[in-house]
């Protein structure tokens, strides 16, 4: 059962999952098996076939909406002096710090729950003379000055969020004249489970392909091959997609949507980092399954037959 309705800031079920969450994220970062490539970009390490879909899903947003999440960001920042961005749920900021490199008259607050995260990045962009400033902060309790920054960034933060009306009211105040929210976000069902006609496809679709794309490289603790797809209410032991059915209804309802591009129908269960791994992009077969998938997941969207699992968002103050 979804744990939303019953946990609160400061009780202790929520101070339990929050320390959990701190933890997982501090091994991923920081921990004895943390990859190279996290500690040198500060961005969370993901398989090839994930930055291929990812890559192509960023094309996507590109041709709708004319630019990509990066170009909405810095054509912003850019457009006069001493902007001012505020980062919500930035983790160690590895995104953020790609910002300001390309925008240095730009002033950015990255804000995380995480205390080693947070530091690490502040660490990271005094060594490169940025101006970026990392606070801790639980975004749950959060209170935000008013119309303070031109741009609100929220990427894949706001599934771990408890209190999503708070948090999208704080924003809202926080955002200058003209200002904006731009957020990538996962909207499956809360707990990150399936919606039923969504299950009924990826069961399928899995069960079809032979067990060497079945290995689950993530929820055991060592990689076996699944029976069928991997598939629990992470909202029951973590704050993973707590509220995640709730994101797209609580920002429409507290902001004028600017851009709005749906995506990842089926692809987000079968090509992320739990089966992800499996995908040698050098080989044809995986790569015209991948091709497949990819295809089917647009085909789903446009067809309204399945729900997207993940979204672009450019919203203003109502």
């Amino acid at each position: 059962m979804n744990r939303s309705k019953t946990l609160k800031p400061g009780d202790s079920d929520y101070e339990r999952l929050a320390k959990e969450e701190i933890l997982h994220y501090n091994e991923i970062f920081l921990g004895a098996d943390a990859s190279p490539s996290a500690q040198t970009t500060l961005m969370q390490p993901v398989p090839a076939s994930w930055i291929e879909v990812e890559t192509r899903a960023s094309s996507l947003v590109r041709q709708t909406t004319g630019s990509d999440l990066s170009g909405h960001v810095l054509s912003r920042l850019r457009a006069a002096q001493q902007k001012r961005m505020l980062s919500l749920g930035s983790g160690p900021g590895g995104i953020e710090l790609a910002f300001a490199r390309e925008a240095r008259t730009a002033s950015i607050t990255c804000m995380d729950l995480n205390p080693e995260l947070t530091r690490l990045g502040q660490e990271r962009a005094n060594q490169e003379g940025l101006n970026v400033a990392f606070e801790i902060c639980d975004l749950n309790t959060i209170n935000l000055p008013n119309q303070e920054y031109d741009i609100v960034f929220c990427h894949a933060s706001l599934h771990h969020v408890l209190e999503l009306e708070h948090v999208a009211g704080e924003i809202s105040k926080s955002l200058r004249d003209g200002g904006v929210l731009i957020t990538v976000d996962v909207c499956t069902r809360n707990g990150y489970l399936m919606w039923p006609e969504t299950r009924e496809v990826v069961r399928t679709l899995f069960n079809a392909l032979p067990s060497r794309f079945r290995i689950n490289h993530t929820a055991g603790a060592r990689p076996k091959v699944d029976d069928s797809i991997w598939e629990a209410d992470t909202s029951a032991v973590s704050m993973e997609c707590i509220r995640a059915e709730d994101i797209i209804p609580v920002l429409a309802k507290t902001f004028q949507v600017q851009q709005f591009v749906p995506y990842f129908s089926i692809c987000r269960r079968l090509l992320d980092t739990m089966y992800g791994p499996n995908y040698d992009l050098t080989s044809a077969l995986d790569t015209a399954i991948l091709n497949w998938l990819w295809e089917l997941d647009l085909f789903y969207l446009r067809a309204g037959r399945l729900r997207p699992e993940t979204f672009f968002g450019v919203y203003s103050k109502s």
